[in-house]
């Protein structure tokens, strides 16, 4: 068994399981990814939103006729046949078929997905970080390192199988904090792959490879860029 995972855009991913394909935080999808997915047709598409932002959430993804359209509980879709839609609740879990799917917290809007299908763990953190701007008041520093530990303590000691996790340009020196801090507490066994870059994609540091040389990464270059994975 193999997974196909292609960037979309962004925090937006697709990824291709053996009975599925996951659709994270459709925002755009220049290649698209998505529509040839939807017109081959041979597996169901399964979205998930984390949160309302424009830059994770776009409307759209109705006209595309998924399986399932899963989110966060204040983001609102029209016309998805109650049947096909289901807005969660943090922290709660959802049961469909053989997929498990639970929503944790965030640092900003919304929540972050773990789901569990295929034999695989995949996490997506939506907007879930340590946001650290080096400009910022200490105070509001302060408030961002609380509730980031305030949600890893929801999260720790679990293992995933892919996650998908900020590391965003834009808070320059203190860019890898968040995933630094991620992995401190949680176990990446087959990938992790950095999004919401806001400018350059990520280059780790020395630091971040001495500290996790066993981490295994992918960092997608851009839009419509995809790896294979071993899903055993």
């Amino acid at each position: 068994m193999s997974v196909q995972i292609t960037f979309l855009n962004h925090s937006g991913f697709a990824v291709e399981t053996d009975s599925k394909v996951l659709v994270f935080d459709y925002y755009k999808d220049p290649s698209g990814t998505v529509k040839a997915y939807s017109h081959v047709g041979k597996k169901p598409l399964w979205f998930f939103v984390s949160h309302w932002h424009e830059d994770h959430f776009n409307s759209s993804i109705g006209q595309f006729g998924g399986a399932q359209y899963i989110v966060n509980e204040d983001v609102h879709l029209k016309e998805i046949p109650a049947d096909k839609f289901h807005a969660m609740k943090l922290y709660d879990t959802l049961e469909l078929g053989d997929t498990t799917v639970t929503q944790y917290g965030s640092t900003d809007e919304g929540g972050s997905f773990l789901v569990e299908t295929d034999g695989l763990k995949i996490f997506h953190a939506g907007d879930l970080n340590w946001w650290h701007w080096l400009g910022d008041t200490d105070e509001n520093n302060a408030e961002a390192k609380g509730n980031f530990d305030r949600e890893m303590k929801h999260l720790a000691g679990q293992t995933f199988d892919i996650v998908f996790f900020p590391v965003d340009a834009r808070l320059e020196g203190a860019r890898e904090w968040g995933v630094t801090g991620f992995l401190k507490d949680v176990s990446v066994t087959k990938c992790l792959i950095p999004m919401h870059y806001f400018g350059t994609p990520w280059t780790p540091s020395s630091a971040f490879k001495q500290a996790y040389p066993d981490v295994p990464l992918w960092i997608p270059q851009h839009d419509g860029d995809d790896v294979i994975i071993d899903g055993q």
